[in-house]
């Protein structure tokens, strides 16, 4: 039994580094793209809408990246194009806009698996909220988590913004709540 978990410790460690190897670990930049579910900050409430129609609120995203490895951690600046799609009692809203995160990392399993975070800028190019005064720059956060073969990287994310204005959003539709954009996202990259 126990030369069995030896062999096996030794089958992963070389798993491990070979995968560690060809993993996206130099600094370099890319592109990126990926799809965004939305939420208007209730997501239970968006759960109802979800299921009775799930493309509703989905929106997509494409951009560049640029990675600067320094040791296990790496910064990544990010400027892509988004579009959200949000429906607020049967009425559909979209956002374009540009997002600048700037996350940090950090490389765990070797730059297999990686774990990052960060502030993020919002331009807001067209909105069908501009007739309530919407702010065209916005700040928020991300995080998330990274997996990443060759040159090819795959991750997911939660965004929310951290604004302090608060349009009663749902006020000019139903007079109740507020209004802040969170999406979870899912994106591929390819580093050149």
């Amino acid at each position: 039994m126990k030369k069995l978990v030896q062999i096996t410790l030794v089958l992963i460690s070389m798993l491990f580094f070979s995968t560690e190897i060809n993993a996206q670990s130099k600094t370099g930049w890319g592109i990126k793209g990926g799809l965004n579910y939305n939420s208007n900050g209730k997501y239970f409430r968006d759960a109802e809408l979800v299921l009775s129609d799930p493309l509703n609120n989905w929106g997509y995203n494409v951009g560049l990246f640029g990675k600067i490895e320094v040791g296990p951690l790496f910064v990544r600046p990010e400027l892509a194009y988004t579009q959200l799609n949000s429906e607020i009692n049967s009425t559909q809203l979209r956002t374009e806009r540009l997002d600048m995160p700037l996350l940090v990392g950090l490389n765990v399993l070797g730059p297999v698996v990686s774990f990052f975070g960060g502030p993020a800028l919002h331009y807001t190019i067209q909105d069908d909220l501009k007739s309530l005064e919407y702010d065209k720059y916005n700040m928020g956060y991300q995080f998330g988590i990274g997996l990443n073969f060759n040159n090819l990287g795959l991750d997911i994310r939660y965004e929310r913004e951290l604004n302090d204005q608060k349009i009663n959003i749902d006020n000019v539709f139903t007079g109740q709540g507020d209004f802040k954009y969170q999406q979870i996202t899912l994106n591929m990259s390819i580093k050149f």
